[in-house]
């Protein structure tokens, strides 16, 4: 298995880095997506790669940490500056794309500002041939329209799939993967679970988003990446034609066929 998409960089890990990757290891998790949320994070996230074979990252600016006053020229120098860091993480061991953008609803930063952030980090992302991790909340059309207007042809993945099988089917015609986590552990999810199981599990990768999105029956704890075969137990019973270890396989290889990268040894 391989987690696509897990905060290791987040401070609740700082004390026991070494454990979490070792308990994911053993719980059968052989390599880790860091995405990148702001800039003093991604240093961080350079570091574990450096340190952490298995560990891989991406940098871009997650709506979530976006300046408290956006404005378009805030917007401008944040573009040079990831430009940069870009530039010299492209020589460096690890890094593989650029993410976690994204547009959210939920968020009082003006959406026309989002949308000018989410449009320039496509422009960077397609600019140097980087796929792209997406967050979306209430911003599919959004999100989807954007990926038309600025013609953004690398892939990628929309983390955390939520929605109906049609929407999914527009996001995978654009070449992208569903990130599929917790939320269809949970009742609630069933929605879309099957979204999932009309468009096949050929077009989805595994991810915790941990430390948050805990699964079902361990709602309260800190999320880690040992707890992913949660959620391929899930998508097992969903395809009952495929074993475990064929959905692990199949969502493993999509991984590291976005973010070219190479088989766990």
């Amino acid at each position: 298995m391989i987690d696509s998409h897990c905060h290791l960089d987040l401070a609740c890990f700082d004390d026991e880095l070494d454990q979490v990757i070792q308990r994911g290891l053993d719980a059968g998790v052989q390599q880790f997506i860091i995405p990148g949320i702001e800039p003093d994070h991604w240093s961080k996230s350079q570091r574990i790669a450096v340190r952490f074979p298995q560990c891989y990252y991406t940098l871009g600016y997650h709506p979530f940490f976006y300046p408290r006053h956006l404005n378009p020229e805030i917007i401008k120098s944040m573009i040079t500056m990831l430009a940069a860091a870009i530039d010299k993480a492209s020589v460096q061991r690890g890094f593989v794309g650029v993410g976690e953008i994204g547009i959210d609803r939920t968020l009082a930063t003006d959406l026309s500002l989002q949308i000018e952030l989410f449009d320039a980090q496509l422009r960077l992302a397609k600019a140097h041939r980087y796929p792209v991790i997406i967050h979306h909340r209430k911003s599919h059309d959004q999100i989807i329209g954007r990926l038309k207007a600025t013609q953004f042809d690398q892939g990628g993945i929309i983390h955390a799939y939520s929605g109906n099988a049609e929407i999914a089917q527009q996001y995978i015609d654009l070449g992208f993967c569903l990130g599929v986590g917790g939320t269809i552990t949970y009742p609630r999810g069933q929605k879309t679970l099957s979204a999932l199981q009309q468009v096949g599990i050929e077009h989805c990768v595994l991810e915790t988003d941990s430390p948050d999105m805990p699964m079902y029956g361990r709602q309260g704890q800190r999320n880690e990446p040992a707890y992913l075969s949660d959620v391929l137990s899930v998508l097992d019973h969903a395809f009952p034609e495929l074993t475990g270890n064929q959905i692990a396989c199949i969502t493993s290889h999509n991984v590291q066929r976005i973010w070219r990268i190479e088989r766990a040894s």
